[in-house]
């Protein structure tokens, strides 16, 4: 197969240079063939044949960009690239080579000679660390051929993987396409000794042709993965400088940094927190929401606020609540489900409130809680709409998440630096930094006290029986608070036969409210997914290998 591609391309050349008319005006890849060789000592021989075509372009060569870290899963993979051969049409070519600590480049060309038409250039490189093999069913070799990031299309593109050694792959799989794109529009033949992959079609500008192939535990030896991305040179060299200027503001910032920090006005200057009965205002009068309140309160966004919500929507008529029981296992067990019901109310919503409710019901007008799945990027934008309503409201300066990561970032730089006296300064205001005003620490200290209330509603009972309207409405508060529990037994010994007419449903709503807490809490993502083998979760442009290139 592989003497195959090689004459392939010879033909391909001398095509070229005979037929003038199959010269393209324009530049492209006319063949990109890749040899890859895995040694027992884990090491990747790979050689690259890139026909490339100038057209009626005048170029000095090619360059060629190959990146040095990979993700797998939550780790990263360092490789180790050693440039052996560079030609151009069978003779060798001048070539300079530019690491940045992430990726090489290598620039193909003479800068005193510009060329023009299709060349045949080969490089050829030795790889270290490239190999999957800490999985616990199988080694695997997950590797970007052509890289997704060239400027010109590649007309075909192939790969033979084989070892030396006498080991075949008994598994392999390509993709094609877009970085992260699953599209196998490539083709996977197994030879004796090898595995041979070939493109069906046409890779335009920024696609490229990814393998993966598997082998059993234990082919290769052990390849290291780490914890963290290893630092670019040019920013080991900022740190450096600005650790020299950093040493003589070191005492001098700690010092401002507490008496800044001491400055700020604290919940503590309020008192202990009073019972508060009203429900949360701002003072010009305007109404706080349940995720407005919850994220006041603990100084986050999480899936309580956006629980939350859903009662209070549904307490003020723009949604209903209904609960089914369902029978499963032969009609022998049951299980309780819910549905949301979207009602023709439209008014009086902001615009976090109304994102929620369209992603909720994606059009329609009725869906199973199970369905009304939030992803981890509607999360996110939920998340930057709240606080960007509380940061117009004066409640916040900004998301305490950029304070606290700017804290830990410095802390952690520090302490490894040896300004440790700094660096305790930080992780010190990390833990306490919130991003509250002194607006929104005054009214968390209000909402301190209406948690007061909110777990011991039966001190005040002859008040609430002549006001359990407001009751009601102070569920969503309880939700977001994260005393919903409390609040419940509470309202249950006030009222043992609540009946909302917000809610409708099989058996009685107090034990209803934990299951679709529980249900919809669940559909709610808030983190980003991740994948680690190229079989599990394998796309175009993912493994080791990669970048792109182009002309200069």
């Amino acid at each position: 197969m592989r003497r195959l591609f090689a004459f392939v391309a010879l033909l391909i050349v001398i095509g070229f240079f005979i037929s003038p008319a199959k010269v393209s005006a324009e530049e492209a890849i006319q063949s990109f063939d890749v040899q890859v060789i895995a040694k027992k000592s884990g090491d990747l021989l790979i050689q690259e044949r890139i026909l490339y075509t100038f057209g009626d372009s005048y170029r000095h060569g090619i360059y060629r960009t190959i990146p040095l870290i990979s993700r797998v899963g939550d780790l990263y993979r360092v490789i180790d690239l050693r440039l052996t051969g560079v030609t151009r049409d069978g003779k060798k070519e001048k070539y300079s080579l530019n690491s940045t600590g992430s990726e090489i480049t290598v620039k193909i060309g003479n800068p005193d000679r510009t060329i023009t038409g299709p060349h045949l250039y080969e490089i050829d490189y030795k790889v270290k660390n490239a190999i999957g093999s800490n999985y616990e069913d199988h080694d695997e070799i997950y590797w970007n051929v052509t890289g997704d990031r060239w400027e010109v299309p590649i007309a075909s593109a192939s790969v033979s993987l084989s070892t030396d050694f006498g080991v075949n792959s008994p598994k392999a799989i390509c993709f094609t396409g877009v970085s992260g794109s699953k599209e196998s529009n490539c083709t996977v033949l197994h030879q004796s000794e090898e595995v041979d992959v070939v493109t069906n079609s046409l890779l335009s500008e920024s696609e490229g042709l990814t393998i993966v192939a598997s082998y059993p535990v234990g082919t290769f030896p052990k390849s290291t993965l780490q914890k963290s991305i290893p630092m670019d040179p040019d920013f080991k060299l900022f740190l450096i400088i600005y650790g020299l200027v950093f040493i003589l503001l070191n005492f001098v910032l700690t010092l401002c940094l507490i008496y800044w920090y001491l400055k700020k006005k604290h919940k503590n200057k309020f008192g202990p927190p009073a019972v508060n009965f009203d429900l949360p205002k701002a003072p010009d009068g305007t109404r706080i929401s349940p995720a407005e309140a919850g994220t006041i309160d603990n100084t986050k966004f999480d899936k309580d606020d956006i629980i939350a919500t859903i009662y209070d929507l549904a307490i003020r008529k723009y949604i209903k609540i209904e609960g089914t029981i369902k029978k499963i296992n032969l009609g022998l067990t049951e299980k309780q489900d819910f549905t949301l019901n979207r009602l023709d109310k439209k008014d009086d919503l902001n615009t976090f409130e109304s994102y929620l409710l369209d992603k909720l019901f994606n059009g329609k007008m009725k869906t199973s809680i199970k369905d009304a799945k939030l992803t981890y990027t509607t999360f996110s934008t939920l998340e930057t709409t709240n606080f960007a309503t509380l940061i117009k409201r004066n409640f916040f300066t900004k998301n305490p998440k950029s304070q606290k990561s700017t804290c830990i970032v410095f802390g952690v730089m520090s302490f490894f630096a040896g300004f440790w006296i700094l660096a305790f300064m930080l992780f010190y205001l990390y833990k306490k930094l919130d991003g509250r005003t002194e607006l929104g620490v005054e009214m968390d200290w209000k909402m301190d006290g209406l948690k007061i209330f909110l777990k011991a509603t039966k001190r005040y009972d002859v008040w609430q029986t002549k006001n359990f309207v407001f009751l009601e409405s102070m569920i969503p508060y309880a939700m977001a608070f994260g005393v919903i529990d409390d609040y419940m037994k509470e309202l249950k010994n006030l009222k043992p036969e609540y009946k909302p007419n917000w809610y409708s449903g099989n058996g009685n709503f107090y034990a209803m409210y934990p299951l679709f807490s529980s249900s919809a809490s669940s559909n709610v993502t808030t983190s980003a997914p991740s994948s680690s083998s190229g079989f599990s979760g394998g796309s175009s442009g993912g493994g080791g290998g990669g970048g792109g290139g182009g002309s200069w």
